[in-house]
């Protein structure tokens, strides 16, 4: 009984090693047509799939968060800014703005990061 299930792991002991040297194989072949066909690997991004133009937007957005919330402020009357997020729409970078009323009616003002013209408002309420 000893020498049949010494046997059976000797088996699966080479079925094992066949296994993964065929996962190294396929692995260095997939690295292969990537660099072969010209797809540099993505060393060193934030996140996988987003173009290198939306991340320099990202670095430098040209109008800043205070900026923006005071562009906000003042296109909705009677309000003030209550918080602001950068986000790109259509690959265009902008601000979105969280602004209040004095009535407590709550807007959301669109701002582009780049010229600071009011793109769009939305009420809330």
């Amino acid at each position: 009984m000893a020498s049949v299930i010494r046997h059976a792991v000797g088996g699966l002991r080479w079925i094992l090693i066949g296994a993964v040297v065929a996962a190294v194989v396929a692995g260095a072949s997939i690295g292969v047509a990537t660099v072969a066909l010209g797809h540099a690997p993505q060393i060193g991004t934030a996140a996988q799939g987003v173009p290198g133009t939306e991340w320099s937007l990202v670095a430098d957005p040209g109008i800043d968060r205070s900026r923006a919330m005071d562009i906000a402020a003042a296109a909705v009357p009677d309000s003030r800014s209550v918080s602001a997020e950068f986000e790109t729409e259509h690959r265009t970078p902008v601000w979105e703005v969280e602004v209040v009323t004095s009535a407590g009616v709550e807007y959301e003002v669109t701002v582009d990061a780049r010229t600071g013209e009011v793109i769009g408002t939305v009420d809330h309420d």
